[in-house]
């Protein structure tokens, strides 16, 4: 892991600016929309990184990659102005839609792109390592949405036998929890109008829900679209990892083994152990690690805890054993951590 003391200062203040809140300013927009062809997707992609350009600007990103909460609930807009190296982070379930630049995932011993012209599914909360591409020339520009169960939940029900489960066979292989998927058209265009609206905050209130329901929509019936509609099927391998994984978010900071986290999901150890790592590119026990030393740095970034207060906090015992462990993990100790931030 690179040891360069400005990537990583760009990186800690990537994680204390997280949560910061700016005002939205108008933008203009020419509305119109190709037939899909290479000029024409050429010309969706443009148009939302124009888009994105006057959030951005408003908000003034300089340096490490700053995420701007907006006016519509579980929505952000979010840039960087410079590379960052390869670092670890916790990705909630969400869509994340690049507008401009790229980003390169590392998840499972694989890596994968995702960029302008792409969206990227994140089906379960994951932690993968992510290296990001910018400049200030060409920053990158991007949206993220999450996922909420209950509106995915009462999606699948009104489309209900319209959406075939294709794929979604018991006995079938387990799809990964994150997959960049082609922008198309449609989906292009309901990305498009989302941006537009967030600059009224009437808008926002009136039309925000139901674009972001339109884009869920979008994503159901694409490729990646079948993970989301497992996670509804309770009966497949994917769902049943999906409540241990709810479990172990919910009770991180206690004792929990593969035996324990198998029998919520009704597999044995064996099979849940095979189709947990297929799903989340980690073993059960790494990805609990994983999960208590993302928690411990929100602990020190934005609540200000000393290391040995995290550690407890977040199920360690022993106080050494996690700042080597953390330290390790993120490239910086918990305590540059909390002076950073």
């Amino acid at each position: 892991m690179a040891k360069n003391k400005h990537k990583d200062s760009s990186f800690l203040a990537y994680y204390c600016l997280l949560n910061l809140e700016c005002c939205i300013c108008p933008i203009a927009r020419d509305n119109r929309l190709s037939i899909r062809s290479h000029v024409g997707q050429r010309r969706d992609v443009e148009t939302l990184a124009a888009l994105l350009r006057g959030f951005v600007s408003t908000y003034g990103i300089s340096g490490a990659e700053i995420a701007v909460k907006t006016p519509v609930t579980g929505v952000r807009v979010f840039g960087a102005s410079e590379p960052i190296s390869r670092r670890p982070l916790l990705y909630d379930s969400g869509i994340i839609i690049i507008g401009q630049g790229h980003k390169v995932g590392y998840l499972g011993g694989e890596s994968f792109r995702y960029d302008a012209g792409s969206y990227l599914v994140v089906s379960v909360p994951i932690p993968f390592e992510v290296e990001t591409h910018a400049s200030a020339d060409e920053p990158l520009l991007g949206i993220s949405i999450d996922v909420n169960p209950n509106v995915l939940r009462d999606l699948i029900l009104t489309i209900g036998s319209d959406l075939a489960l294709e794929n979604c066979i018991v006995n079938g292989p387990v799809p990964r929890a994150v997959e960049p998927v082609g922008l198309d058209a449609k989906m292009a265009n309901a990305v498009e109008r989302l941006v537009m609206c967030l600059q009224d905050p009437l808008e926002s209130k009136a039309l925000g829900q139901g674009i972001v329901n339109e884009i869920l929509f979008r994503v159901l019936l694409g490729s990646h679209g079948r993970v989301l509609r497992m996670l509804s099927e309770q009966h497949t391998p994917y769902a049943r990892v999906a409540r241990s994984l709810a479990l172990i978010h919910a009770e991180y900071a206690t004792p929990l083994d593969v035996p324990a986290l198998a029998r919520i999901a009704a597999m044995s150890p064996s099979a849940f152990h095979r189709a947990f790592k297929q799903v989340t590119g980690e073993s059960p026990i790494q990805y609990v690690k994983h999960i208590r030393l993302h928690r411990a740095h929100a602990l020190l970034a934005q609540v200000g805890l000393k290391a040995g207060t995290a550690a407890v906090q977040v199920g360690y015992s022993s106080p050494s054993q996690f700042s080597r462990e953390f330290k390790r993990y993120f490239g910086a100790s918990p305590s540059d951590v909390r002076r950073a931030c």
